[in-house]
C-alpha cells in the first residue's frame, strides 16, 4: 500500500477520529492494497453525532457505561465504549465487556426455534402438545396453541411470571417454573386471536428445545447459534462472571451485583455490541456469517415477515410483530421509507436495543447499565444518520412541528363517547369533562391518582389535544364489543407519530359478594419468592399481595403485588376467583393475572401468577427468648412479628430479612446474622431447608432498655 493513497489516508483519518481501541479496524473491508477501490463511506459525521448523542443519554439518565457498535454491510464502522465499569478506578468498558441484552435474547430464541426447523424436527404451525405433552393449561383452547404463536406473542398467556426472574444468585429451573404455573392458568384471550406482548410465550421455547433436541436450551443456543457465529463473548449467566468482564449497573456510587436473568429465552442472554453485529452480519447476508450457514434463507425471511397479517384482532397495527421481533417495519425508519427489525430488550439493570435494516445492509446496537438508558432514540437516531450521510435518505427528518390542529366544539355526544374509566395492566386512568367542555386524564396505579394530561380540546380529527402538547392525542374506538382508548404521540426523534391502544373502558358491574367485600383492604405476604430476588434484596417494593376498592368503580378489585402495579380484575360469579379480563392488544394488556383464593389450614392465602401469598393478619407474634420456627416440606418462607424492640439474632436459616411495620426491608442477610436495634412491630421473614419437619432457626429477641 503506497504511503499517501486515498484508502490507506480515509483509514488513519478514520482511526484518528475514533480511537483504534474503540474501532474494529480489522473487520474495515477497503483498507487494503488496492489503490483502484474506492474508499469505504466511513460515516464520520454519524460517529460524531452518536458520540454526542450516547454522552449526553449517559448523563441524563445517570447510567454508568454502554456501548455502541455501526455495521455496514460486513464491517463495523463504529464500535465505542463509554462511561465506567469501576467508578473508583475510573476503568472504562472495553469492547469485549458485556452486557445484559434483556429481551433481545428473544431473538436468539426465535432462530433456537428456527433452527429446529431447518432440521426437520418441528414444525412453526403444528401444536405444541404435539413437542411438550406436559403442556398442560385450565382452558380448553390450549391445544390449539402452536409454536408459531410462542414466537409472535399472539399464544393467549397472561404474560410474565416475574418470581425469581430476576435475581443476585443464578435459580435454575425457572421454565418448569412457568410450565408448572401455566397448568393452573386460564387464557386471556383466544390463540392467534390477537398479539400481546408476552415474556411466558417465549419462556416455553426452552421446554420445547430441550424436548426436541435432547439438549438444555442454553446449550443448545450456544452450540447451535453462539459458536458458529463467534459470539466468543456472549453467554447465559448461569454462574459467576469473572470480576471486570461485564459492566455492573450502579446504586449512587456502589456497584450492583451481577444480575441473573432466569429467563434465558425471553431474557437471559449477556453478549457485547461486536458480537451482536455478527448476528446483524448473518440476518443481512440471508442466515450466513462468513462460510458458515446458520439459518436458511427462508426461515430467516420468515423471521423478518409481518405476523399480524392474520390475527383476528388487531385495530391499530402499532407493532409488526416478526418471529422475536418486537416488529419488523420500525415507524422511525419507516417514516423515511426504510425497513428495518428492530428488538428492545431491557432487565432491572440494563437496556439495549437492535436494529437490523436488512435492505440496506446497516444494523446498530445499543447497549447500556441502566433500564433508564434511551436505546431506542439513540438506535434510530444513529441508523436516521448513516442513512443520511450515505445519501440513502435526503437529510435526518426534523421533528413535528408543535402545530395545533383546528378546533371542533365537543358535542354531549363526543364527551360521552370518551368520559369514563379504563383499565391497563398497571393502572386506571380515568377522563373526565371540564366545564369548558375540555378533558382532563388522571392515572391510578399503587394507590395514588396522578393528573397526566389537561386542557384536552377537540379537534377536527375528532380527537382530543392540548394546545401546549398538540401532537399528544387521545380519541376511541369500538371493537369486539369493547371500547377503547387510543393515545397517539410522537416517538422516536419526534418526526412520527405512533398511536396505540391505551386503554380498555371499565363497564359497570354488580357489588362485590360479601366474601370479597371482607377481604377488601387485607394484606398478604410473599412466601415463595427466593431469597436473592432482586426485588427482595433491592427492597424496591413491600414483599406483600393486597386487595382494594376504587371510588366509583364498584364491583371490581384492585390487586397490588410485588413486581407489579395495581391490576383491576372481576370478582363477578366466583368467591374464590378474581379473573383478568382485559383484552388490549399489543403492550397495555400485557402481564395479567387471576386472583386465585387457597385455603391452608383454615386460612385464605393468595395465587397471584405462580407467586403465593400468606395472611399478613396471622403471623405468629415472636416473643421475647428463645424461639425455633418450623419450614414446612414445601421449603416456604416464614414469617414473624415482633412483639417489642430489641435485638435480634437469627441462627440456622439459610437467609433472613427484617422489615419494619410498613414493610421497608430494614436488614437482611444469608445464614446467621443478627439486628441489635429492631422496632417493635417489625417483621422477620426467614427462609430454611425444605422436606425437614423443623428447620434450626433460632430466634433470640432481647427486650429494649
Amino acid at each position: 500500500m503506497e504511503k499517501n493513497s486515498p484508502v490507506l489516508l480515509a483509514c488513519r483519518n478514520l482511526a484518528r477520529l475514533v480511537g483504534v481501541s474503540v474501532l474494529m479496524l480489522g473487520l474495515l473491508v477497503g483498507c487494503n492494497d488496492d489503490d483502484n477501490d474506492p474508499a469505504p463511506l466511513n460515516y464520520a459525521e454519524t460517529i460524531v453525532d452518536g458520540r454526542v448523542a450516547v454522552r449526553q443519554a449517559l448523563v441524563d439518565t445517570d447510567t454508568p457505561s454502554a456501548s455502541v457498535v455501526l455495521i455496514d454491510g460486513d464491517r463495523i464502522v463504529w464500535s465505542e465504549t463509554f462511561g465506567y465499569i469501576d467508578k473508583a478506578t475510573l476503568t472504562a468498558p472495553s469492547p469485549t465487556t458485556m452486557y445484559g441484552i434483556g429481551s433481545v435474547s428473544k431473538v436468539f430464541a426465535a432462530m433456537a426455534a428456527m433452527k429446529l426447523v431447518d432440521q426437520g424436527k418441528i414444525d412453526l404451525d403444528a401444536p405444541l402438545v404435539q413437542y411438550l405433552p406436559d403442556f398442560r393449561m385450565a382452558a380448553p383452547e390450549y391445544p390449539q396453541i402452536t409454536v408459531r404463536m410462542l414466537l409472535n406473542h399472539s399464544a393467549g398467556f397472561g404474560g410474565t411470571d416475574y418470581r425469581n426472574g430476576f435475581t443476585n444468585a443464578p435459580v435454575p429451573g425457572y421454565a418448569a417454573q412457568v410450565l408448572e404455573s401455566l397448568a393452573t392458568q386460564r387464557l386471556k384471550h383466544l390463540p392467534g386471536e390477537m398479539a400481546v406482548y408476552c415474556n411466558d410465550c417465549l419462556t416455553m421455547i426452552e421446554p420445547l428445545v430441550e424436548a426436541v433436541s435432547g439438549r438444555s436450551y442454553t446449550q443448545f443456543v450456544t452450540d447451535e447459534i453462539l459458536v458458529p457465529l463467534g459470539m466468543t463473548h456472549s453467554r447465559f449467566a448461569l454462574e459467576p462472571f469473572l470480576a471486570g468482564s461485564f459492566a455492573p449497573g450502579y446504586t449512587g456510587d456502589r456497584a450492583d451485583p451481577q444480575e441473573y436473568t432466569n429467563a434465558y429465552a425471553t431474557g437471559g442472554l449477556y453478549s457485547t455490541p461486536n458480537d451482536m453485529a455478527h448476528l446483524a452480519m448473518m440476518f443481512m447476508n440471508g442466515g450466513r456469517y462468513g462460510n458458515v450457514r446458520v439459518l436458511s434463507a427462508s426461515l430467516v425471511a420468515e423471521m423478518g415477515r409481518d405476523q399480524t397479517q392474520n390475527l383476528l384482532f388487531n385495530p391499530i397495527p402499532t407493532f409488526h410483530w416478526g418471529l422475536g421481533w418486537d416488529g419488523v417495519a420500525q415507524s422511525g425508519l419507516a417514516a423515511v421509507g426504510v425497513t428495518a427489525w428492530h428488538k428492545n430488550g431491557g432487565t432491572l439493570t440494563y437496556g439495549s436495543e437492535f436494529f437490523v435494516a436488512p435492505n440496506e445492509r446497516l444494523a446498530v446496537m445499543v447497549t447500556g447499565a441502566s433500564v433508564k438508558f434511551s436505546v431506542g432514540q439513540l438506535a434510530e437516531r444513529i441508523v436516521l444518520h448513516a442513512l443520511a450521510e450515505r445519501g440513502s435518505i435526503p437529510a435526518v427528518p426534523t421533528p413535528l412541528p408543535d402545530t395545533p390542529q383546528p378546533k371542533q366544539p365537543a358535542t354531549d355526544a363526543d364527551l360521552a363517547a370518551i368520559v369514563g374509566d379504563y383499565a391497563q395492566f398497571e393502572a386506571l386512568l380515568r377522563i373526565e369533562a371540564l366545564p369548558d367542555r375540555s378533558l382532563k386524564i388522571s392515572m391510578y396505579s399503587n394507590g395514588v391518582w396522578t393528573e397526566i394530561a389537561n386542557d384536552l380540546e377537540r379537534r377536527i380529527d375528532g380527537s382530543f389535544s392540548s394546545d401546549a402538547a398538540p401532537n399528544v392525542a387521545y380519541r376511541t374506538f369500538d371493537g369486539e364489543g369493547r371500547h377503547y382508548l387510543v393515545a397517539r404521540r410522537p416517538v422516536g426523534l419526534g418526526h412520527y407519530l405512533a398511536e396505540i391502544p391505551f386503554g380498555q373502558q371499565v363497564q359497570p358491574a354488580a357489588p362485590l359478594s360479601t366474601a370479597w367485600q371482607a377481604r377488601v383492604g387485607q394484606r398478604w405476604l410473599v412466601v415463595n419468592e427466593d431469597a436473592q430476588s432482586i426485588p427482595l434484596v433491592q427492597g424496591t417494593s413491600p414483599p406483600r399481595f393486597a386487595l382494594d376498592v376504587v371510588d366509583g368503580l364498584p364491583g371490581y378489585l384492585f390487586a397490588t403485588a410485588i413486581h407489579t402495579g395495581s391490576q383491576i380484575v372481576d370478582p363477578a360469579g366466583s368467591d374464590t376467583l378474581a379473573r383478568m379480563f382485559l383484552k388490549i392488544p399489543v403492550n397495555f394488556g400485557r402481564d395479567l393475572n387471576d386472583v386465585v383464593i387457597e385455603t391452608r389450614d383454615g386460612e385464605e392465602w393468595v395465587r397471584y401468577g405462580s407467586t403465593l401469598f400468606r395472611p399478613q393478619a396471622s403471623v405468629p407474634v415472636l416473643p421475647v427468648g428463645d424461639s425455633a420456627v418450623a419450614i414446612g416440606s414445601e421449603g416456604f418462607a416464614e414469617w414473624r412479628k415482633l412483639s417489642v424492640g430489641g435485638t435480634v439474632a437469627i441462627a440456622g436459616a439459610s437467609a433472613w430479612k427484617l422489615y419494619d411495620a410498613d414493610l421497608k426491608l430494614l436488614a437482611s442477610g444469608l445464614g446467621n446474622g443478627s439486628v441489635s436495634t429492631a422496632p417493635a412491630g417489625a417483621y422477620l421473614m426467614v427462609y430454611g431447608a425444605s422436606d425437614t419437619a423443623i428447620t434450626a432457626i433460632t430466634v433470640t429477641l432481647a427486650a429494649a432498655g
